[in-house]
């Protein structure tokens, strides 16, 4: 299943005050990532992906993504085992004056396990959609 958040970013967020958005997951295993920045970024907006705290994306949290009019595009194997099924996307923007919406997408392969109706009911409900038939 892909997920995908938008991170709206005002100009001077710094590093050390980050906007902080959520990507809800299912269980799985990650098997491709997108961080995408529009046209305008000029580098100056920055992205990093955590998950339980620690970076994933990119793996130090010295370093960030950043770009402008580029996506960042790469397959990866990352396992999802325990809650919470969520990722951090921390994000800053160096520009004086424009706001930046830099976008995050993920790939997830779902666990291969059988959930009973509540567990399908309890995974739509946490991800906010109306699963039809239910």
């Amino acid at each position: 299943m892909l997920f995908k958040v938008e991170c709206p970013t005002p100009a001077l967020t710094t590093k050390n005050s980050p906007v902080v958005t959520l990507c809800k997951v299912y269980p799985g295993m990650v098997k491709r990532v997108w961080v995408g920045f529009p046209k305008g970024c000029y580098g100056l907006a920055h992205l990093q992906v955590y998950h339980w705290g620690w970076p994933v994306w990119p793996w130090s949290p010295a370093d960030s993504f950043h770009w402008n009019d580029y996506i960042f595009d790469f397959a990866d194997e990352y396992p999802l085992t325990a809650e919470p099924y969520e990722f951090k996307i921390l994000t800053w923007n160096r520009d004086d004056f424009y706001p930046h919406t830099p976008v995050f997408m993920v790939l997830v392969e779902p666990a291969k396990k059988e959930m009973s109706q509540e567990q399908i009911r309890q995974v739509y409900e946490d991800l906010g959609v109306s699963p039809g038939g239910f």
